[in-house]
């Protein structure tokens, strides 16, 4: 594949988020062409079927969906390896990348837009109780004592699911969402996270996402 890379890419969107991640693990250069979710350009519905971003366009090639454009990336950029070797290493990593797609944030958006007061309890139940699946089902058995998901080196996992933690201030605020004292190794991940240089490179601070969510919450 040649040519110029680009990205189209929504500063709002934690799907997009995660492509921009991995382009700055990568360090491969790309243009990002940034859209207005409100007002969609043709040549973008051109390139993405479902007029959602991320789409990345190489070569007048067009691949969508965030975790399928990691994947892409992860194989056509070999270095660093962002997925094991092994088969059932990265069967594994797919299940919980699946896991938040799939399990997670259904709840978790329904939880800050969610306009009965009466329900929040249950839902910050419901949602602390997913934390802790993902720090005793998965960082324990997976995470070999280092940082990240796999252990000492990040990975997609890590980048399918930090932009829903970068955005978790906003839940805090609104719902008093956080995660729950006894998950010490899923703290410890969003604190190595939060320092890792791709992450810097496009953090957004905890009011930009109170702001951004705050006609969700109302």
């Amino acid at each position: 594949m040649t040519g110029t890379m680009e990205l189209f890419s929504a500063r709002v969107c934690p799907y997009a988020h995660r492509s921009r991640l991995a382009l700055a693990v990568k360090g491969i250069e790309f243009d990002l062409i940034e859209i207005d979710l409100s007002d969609k350009p043709p040549r973008f519905l051109d390139v993405s079927p479902y007029g959602k971003v991320p789409a990345l366009v190489q070569g007048g090639v067009a691949v969508y969906e965030s975790n399928i454009i990691n994947e892409y990336l992860d194989e056509l950029y070999p270095e660093p390896a962002l997925m094991p070797v092994d088969p059932l290493g990265r069967a594994r990593a797919r299940i919980w990348i699946d896991y938040i797609d799939s399990k997670f944030l259904d709840t978790y958006y329904d939880a800050i837009e969610n306009k009965d007061r009466s329900k929040d309890d249950q839902f910050r139940t419901t949602i602390e109780e997913a934390f802790r699946f993902m720090e005793n089902d998965g960082m324990a058995k997976m995470s070999a004592g280092g940082p990240y998901w796999l252990g000492a080196e990040i990975s997609l996992i890590d980048l399918a699911y930090y932009p829903f933690f970068e955005r978790l201030p906003a839940w805090t605020y609104y719902r008093g969402i956080d995660i729950p004292v006894d998950c010490s190794r899923l703290t410890k991940w969003r604190a190595a996270m939060q320092e890792h240089p791709a992450v810097t490179e496009i953090a957004n601070s905890p009011d930009y996402y109170i702001e951004g969510y705050k006609k969700y919450a109302a």
